[in-house]
């Protein structure tokens, strides 16, 4: 008993000693970092950005997360880096060693406080030398423990996969540019040289210094079940700014009812910069789609037309069910196969298409099985809920609501978050590389969090999102 009693102590102190005093502050690029420790479950990296957020990467599991803190930003040496005198291939190489050097100093500092807190701590306690031993190897073996567990569990690859977490504006700057997701994992000190370099850029912006463009993918804005929700436009027009979208693409329901009402609420789409693809949902009338299809910058698919944007082939249809009040009664089965036949229409005309097409919308998933085989991308909507999954060398994804289920939700509905999607495709290839994930809180609330998703995260299986 007394043993456990000592192990106890010792690395109780231990712990609080790591905590409270473990901290290292070092320069990594032209950035001034505070590294430092603490307990999370989870593990993984976490860097502060005040006053605008947050970065967390999922680089290692439990007990202990990193927490990296930018301190304060070198104005001269920042304004190298933006302005290219700074070599890239010197970036890279700089930083790998600052944080490497770093990363050593963190660990040694906070080995040194928690055998000298555990061995103080026996001492005080229990007055016996034997004790601070036993205490002292206590401490050791749960440091051992602590980095293996770290090391077993080390995914560097997750700098590619950032969660932001803060201001809807210095998402784009600290996400980063598109290439990062298709970064050899192995080489990673690219990604923390561009990481070094988007955080430089964020505070040189706030302190209205010039900024850099990376523009290394075509980005299109994806919606999708806007039901009404004028909050969702809003956020739309701030994204084509912010991330200098190529497009919008919006998979319908954009509406409830498909009234002239509802529908005289869109006419703001005509004012946006770029062009609008859209397709028909079960909510949106045949009304509805010849109100947008009448403004100038809207391209309605439906039946299988095509059209290029942004050096992209798209193509699709609308819901061929118009349900805006579900239906009392219906044979069971005539919806699925309805859909199907949608679906299968679409299949032959991407097939019979003149140029092969990239990106085939329709609004509900069941729409989008006979397409799989036929074209790289699926994008589609109805659930209101993210999803994905990979079939036949078909990429399906699909959106939650960009409306957070439109204004129902003020009539004692569900509070649910804004879901739209920035999709980065590559230029040559044409081929989606990564997704950004945007999740802003609902009514009321302010939190955004952006999740940078390689491709090759979606897996074959259905994902729930």
């Amino acid at each position: 008993m007394h043993g456990v009693l000592v192990v106890a102590v010792a690395c109780t102190a231990a712990v609080l000693a790591v905590l409270g005093a473990g901290a290292v502050h070092r320069d990594v690029g032209p950035v001034r970092a505070r590294l430092s420790l603490v307990l999370a479950s989870g593990g993984g990296t976490h860097v502060a950005l005040p006053p605008v957020g947050r970065l967390t990467m999922d680089t290692h599991s439990g007990p202990l997360a990193l927490r990296v803190g930018v301190q304060d930003v070198d104005l001269p040496a920042a304004r190298g880096l933006l302005t290219g005198a700074v070599p890239r291939e010197d970036l890279v190489r700089d930083v790998g060693a600052d944080v490497r050097s770093a990363l050593r100093a963190l660990a040694l500092r906070s080995t040194a406080v928690a055998l000298l807190a555990g061995a103080l701590a026996c001492a005080v306690v229990f007055r016996d030398p034997r004790a601070v031993a036993v205490g002292v190897a206590a401490v050791l073996a749960g440091l051992a423990a602590t980095g293996a567990v770290v090391a077993a569990t080390a995914r560097p690859q997750a700098i590619t996969r950032p969660t932001y977490t803060g201001l809807l504006a210095q998402a784009p700057a600290l996400v980063g540019a598109a290439r990062n997701a298709r970064t050899d994992f192995g080489a990673y000190s690219e990604r923390l040289a561009q990481l070094a370099s988007d955080v430089t850029r964020l505070y040189a912006r706030l302190q209205a210094l010039p900024e850099t463009s990376t523009g290394d993918s075509t980005r299109l804005l994806w919606i999708s079940d806007v039901h009404n929700n004028p909050q969702a436009y809003s956020l739309v027009r701030t994204l084509v700014a912010q991330y200098d979208v190529r497009a919008v693409v919006d998979t319908g329901d954009s509406t409830d009812l498909g009234t002239d009402v509802e529908n005289r609420q869109l006419a703001g789409i005509a004012d946006l910069p770029v062009p609008y693809l859209w397709v028909r949902g079960n909510h949106d009338s045949a009304a509805t789609q010849a109100y947008l299809a009448a403004l100038p910058n809207v391209r309605v698919l439906d039946d299988g037309a095509t059209t290029q944007v942004a050096g992209l082939r798209f193509a699709g249809t609308g819901d061929p069910r118009f349900t805006p009040v579900k239906r009392l009664q219906e044979a069971p089965g005539a919806a699925a196969a309805e859909l199907a036949r949608a679906g299968q229409a679409l299949a032959r005309a991407v097939d019979d298409s003149p140029e092969p097409v990239d990106v085939a919308l329709v609004h509900e998933p069941a729409m989008a099985p006979p397409l799989h085989g036929h074209v790289p991308l699926v994008l589609d909507g109805h659930v209101h809920e993210r999803r994905s999954r990979t079939r036949e060398g078909t990429l399906e994804l699909t959106q939650g609501s960009s409306g957070g289920a439109g204004l129902r939700m003020l009539d004692g509905g569900r509070t649910r978050p804004l879901e739209v999607s920035v999709l980065h495709f590559d230029p040559a290839t044409r081929a989606l590389v990564a997704v950004d994930e945007i999740t802003v809180a609902g009514l009321g609330e302010q939190r955004v969090v952006v999740e940078r998703r390689p491709v090759s995260s979606y897996g074959s299986a259905q994902e729930a999102g």
